[in-house]
C-alpha cells in the first residue's frame, strides 16, 4: 500500500479485510495490494474488479466486500 493511503487509515481497512477472510469462511476472494492507484487524494481505495471505491471507513470496505460476495452467489 502506497504511503498516502497508509496515513489515510488504509492501514486499518487492511487489518478489517483481513479479520473477515479469516472469520467469514463463506467469502472467497483472493486480496492483492497495490503500490498505487494513482488516486492518493481519494484514498483509502479499494477496487473490486473493475470498480474503484474512494474515501471508505473500513467498516464500509467490509459492507461492499459482504454484498459484492452476496451478489457473485446469487448469480451463480
Amino acid at each position: 500500500m502506497g504511503s498516502s493511503c497508509f496515513a489515510r487509515g488504509n492501514a486499518v481497512v487492511l487489518e478489517e479485510l483481513e479479520y473477515l477472510l479469516e472469520n467469514e469462511p463463506h467469502i472467497d476472494i483472493e486480496l492483492t495490494g497495490h503500490l498505487c492507484l494513482g488516486e492518493c487524494s481519494e484514498g483509502p481505495n479499494i477496487r473490486i474488479d473493475e470498480k474503484l471505491y474512494q474515501n471508505l471507513s473500513a467498516k464500509e470496505v467490509v459492507s461492499i466486500i459482504k454484498n459484492n460476495t452476496i451478489e457473485i452467489q446469487e448469480e451463480h
